[in-house]
């Protein structure tokens, strides 16, 4: 039985995780979207004021546009050097 990698995904700061499970973050959902953070000290933060901690570490949609771009260029980078790939 073959296990299943989690997707890479970023946290709100923009940490990219890899092989790693999003569940094992702290947690909160702000405005409908669950947001993930790095540690609990960010999680404290964020609850005292969601707003403020958003604005500081997403400034704009340019900035989550930048890190899907990231995401995606890392996820072709790993693919090259996955070593769990079969080489024929």
């Amino acid at each position: 039985m073959s296990k299943v990698k989690p997707k890479a995904f970023a946290t709100l700061c923009g940490r990219i995780f890899r092989d790693t499970d999003p569940q094992y973050f702290p947690s909160a959902e702000h405005r409908g979207k669950r947001i993930l953070l790095c540690t609990d000290a960010c999680l404290g933060a964020f609850l005292a004021d969601p707003d403020v901690f958003c604005k500081v570490h997403r400034n704009s949609d340019k900035t989550a546009a930048r890190m899907k771009s990231e995401i995606q260029h890392l996820i072709g980078l790993w693919s090259t050097y996955d070593s769990t790939k079969k080489s024929d």
